[in-house]
């Protein structure tokens, strides 16, 4: 057999029983539904040595009683070539759970597929699924008597969408802010507090935001209103951010710690 040919062969057995390795330890993990062995276990996955990270993105209440998580783990194998040059292979982790148990999980790693001439799309291809349908509605009941909104699932899980103002290096606000703002000038309470119910963390705080300043220029809220105002600040975890500086994640104090009720 060619030299050449060999040595990618046992480079394409190499990497994946690595990457198979990877997997079977996260399923492994996941499988147990046992919230605090998975942190555990991503919190000492990074492994500068096996080139192997873990970082999440979003970990936050999404009620008093239930979480969500994305976490993002990476594999990197150097060209043997060029050490310099690295394949990359990156896996998705998304998880709600309740103070102790994950209640749903969905492992995918990250491909691309192609639709147009020179534009490609990311998208995951789904390794492992959980879903506990009991539990997934004791966290929708759970919502509605914290914030009295359904649950909207299509606004789980979203890490790109940012908090802040004046952002980046020219000092523009979000599209999230110019909204905000907006209704803060029509004197909109109910629209904002429409958006107070959202299933998206970011959105509730710029719906904070709004209630914030509204205060400030005279307005009082209600027994039930300062309730579920108070539902959302007592929210911990991280919130995406930018504030004069790059989008980074933080802790959601950064944002909220302004919004005196």
């Amino acid at each position: 057999m060619n030299r050449q040919i060999l040595t990618i062969l046992i480079g394409v057995l190499f990497t994946s029983n690595i990457l198979g390795q990877v997997q079977n330890d996260v399923k492994e993990v996941l499988a147990n539904k046992d919230l605090a062995s998975f942190i555990s276990f991503a919190d000492t996955l990074s492994n500068k040595e096996k080139r192997i990270t873990c970082h999440c993105t979003i970990f936050r209440d999404l009620t008093s009683d239930f979480k969500e998580g994305i976490f993002y783990i990476t594999k990197s194998f150097p060209d043997t070539k060029n050490p310099a040059i690295s394949s990359v292979y990156t896996f998705r982790v998304r998880l709600l759970a309740d103070d102790k148990t994950i209640i749903y999980y969905e492992l995918g790693e990250k491909n691309y597929k192609k639709i147009k001439k020179k534009e490609w799309v990311t998208y995951y291809d789904t390794l492992a699924f959980y879903s506990n349908d009991s539990l997934l509605e004791m966290l929708q009941q759970s919502f509605i008597k914290s914030f009295g909104a359904e649950l909207n699932k299509n606004e789980l899980f979203i890490d790109d969408f940012v908090y802040g103002e004046a952002c980046g290096i020219i000092g523009e606000d979000p599209a999230g802010k110019v909204l905000i703002d907006k209704l803060v000038s029509k004197k909109n309470k109910e629209e904002l507090f429409r958006i107070l119910g959202s299933t998206n963390f970011e959105k509730q705080v710029y719906a904070l935001d709004g209630l914030w300043q509204l205060k400030e220029n005279g307005f009082t809220y209600s027994t039930e209103e300062l309730k579920v105002i108070k539902n959302v600040l007592n929210k911990k975890g991280t919130i995406f951010y930018c504030h004069g500086c790059p989008h980074s994640w933080q802790n959601v104090i950064i944002a909220t710690y302004k919004f005196k009720f």
